[in-house]
């Protein structure tokens, strides 16, 4: 054989032995050689790329405004920083009923896995069974840290049903300078008090007006009707009046030409030209407007029954949907964003009180309250001022429709449209303007009476 065909057959004989190891060395799941000898694998290698990386999607609704609104956003990708493994979606459903909301995000296939909402829907929404219980977030210190008065309301059957955020208590303030014209080291503490400083003060201010009543929202006439002790509890219910509370409002009837009817919020400058002008003796604020007056706008006001309980705390509180299958993403979420500094960060962002005692009275109590709550408020929001009840957003509706249907701030508060409102909210014949349950038309007349 020649020289030429010899390495012809070699090349021949190693390009057949090449082709029939290659697919034992690189074919895709071939079985590996452990560098210790050990059994054979078919596992694959991992690939790790973490733009590949599952993420969990966190649904979640919230109804603000938009201030607030990229406050959360920017939380939220704080959140994600620590939990690159989430991803949040927050909705706005602002100026949308929660529960159509809810429905329609479920009917189009992207239901939410948590909702912010006012505490007083959240027991609507556990009765229905739309939630699930929060007992395992708040428990142990996290639960003794809690304000009573934001708790009890979404407590139902056992369980609590939301874990409270904020809140924006109503509060009864008073002028001060009055209140020491009339002899009184404090605001008064029933009707017959004030009743009395009213009569000492429009001797010598016969403008004088005892309240600022605003009966466009809801919300302050319910604090307005609980603004001493005795009556909060029924206000903060929405029972039938009570016997004081017809007497308070048929005493606001007497004043019907000097009453202020301003919304506070969007009449501020008038609220406190009012005050400064000594003209007004109290009125119902929430804590948001209160924070924004100067020292020295604040330094004319003393706030009333901070020993007692709150009637509207305006509380919020994130809630967990029954169908969510995130729950320990839903549970981190709620569980840092609820946190004593988170709530401490929202406060001074947004000026809701926190829900947690700790971040109310942690610090000096003399701190600016710009920067950290009060501690006198405290008092007010660790006692119940609301009894669990179902039917309580029904009561809450009707009592809207009926604000309504007097003409609001528009109706003077005369003594026949008081005796109206009183029986259609109690259900019950309209009394006689001049039967003996109304107060006469002079103050000085019913002092008399109880003199005798």
């Amino acid at each position: 054989m020649s020289r030429r065909k010899y390495v012809m057959l070699l090349l021949c004989v190693f390009t057949i032995c090449a082709a029939l190891l290659v697919p034992m060395i690189g074919k895709p799941g071939s079985p590996v050689t452990h560098s210790d000898d050990g059994p054979l694998s078919a596992d694959k290698p991992q690939i790790v790329d973490g733009d590949e990386q599952d993420r969990t999607t966190l649904s979640i609704a919230v109804s603000m405004d938009e201030a607030e609104y990229r406050y959360w956003q920017a939380e939220n990708e704080h959140f994600t920083l620590s939990h690159p493994q989430i991803t949040i979606q927050m909705t706005n459903i602002h100026n949308e009923d929660a529960d159509e909301a809810r429905k329609k995000a479920s009917e189009n296939g992207e239901p939410f896995d948590l909702m912010l909402l006012d505490n007083d829907r959240v027991r609507e929404f556990a009765v229905q069974g739309f939630l699930l219980p929060v007992d395992d977030i708040v428990s142990g210190d996290t639960a003794a840290d809690q304000m009573e008065a934001l708790t009890s309301i979404v407590k139902w059957n056992g369980s609590l049903w939301g874990v409270p955020l904020d809140c924006n208590p109503l509060l009864v303030v008073w002028q001060n300078n009055l209140l020491k014209a009339a002899g009184l080291s404090a605001p008064p503490k029933d009707l017959e008090g004030l009743k009395a400083a009213v009569a000492t003060l429009v001797a010598t201010n016969p403008n004088l007006s005892p309240f600022n009543l605003n009966t466009n929202d809801p919300k302050e006439m319910a604090a307005w009707m609980g603004m001493f002790k005795e009556n909060s509890e029924a206000a903060a219910n929405l029972s039938p009046f009570t016997i004081t509370q017809k007497e308070q409002l048929y005493f606001a009837a007497e004043y019907a030409a000097q009453i202020y009817r301003l919304a506070p919020a969007q009449q501020k400058n008038q609220l406190l030209g009012a005050f400064g002008a000594g003209t007004l003796m109290s009125a119902v604020m929430p804590w948001t407007l209160y924070r924004s007056l100067s020292d020295e706008e604040r330094g004319l006001l003393a706030i009333g029954s901070t020993t007692g309980p709150v009637v509207r705390a305006n509380g919020r509180s994130f809630v967990m949907l029954a169908g969510t299958e995130r729950l320990s993403e839903a549970s981190a979420y709620i569980t840092e964003m609820t946190s004593t500094e988170a709530q401490l960060d929202h406060y001074r962002t947004l000026g809701r009180l926190p829900s947690r005692i700790s971040a109310m009275t942690n610090e000096f109590e003399y701190n600016d309250i710009d920067q950290r709550p009060p501690h006198f408020l405290v008092g007010m929001l660790s006692r119940t001022s609301v009894t669990p009840d179902p039917s309580w957003r029904g009561r809450w509706e009707r009592w809207s429709k009926l604000l309504a249907t007097l003409g609001g701030n528009q109706s003077a508060l005369t003594p026949e449209l008081t005796s109206t409102y009183i029986s259609e909210w109690n259900e019950e014949p309209e009394q006689p303007i001049g039967d003996a349950e109304a107060p006469p038309e002079d103050p000085s007349k019913t002092d008399a009476k109880l003199n005798q």
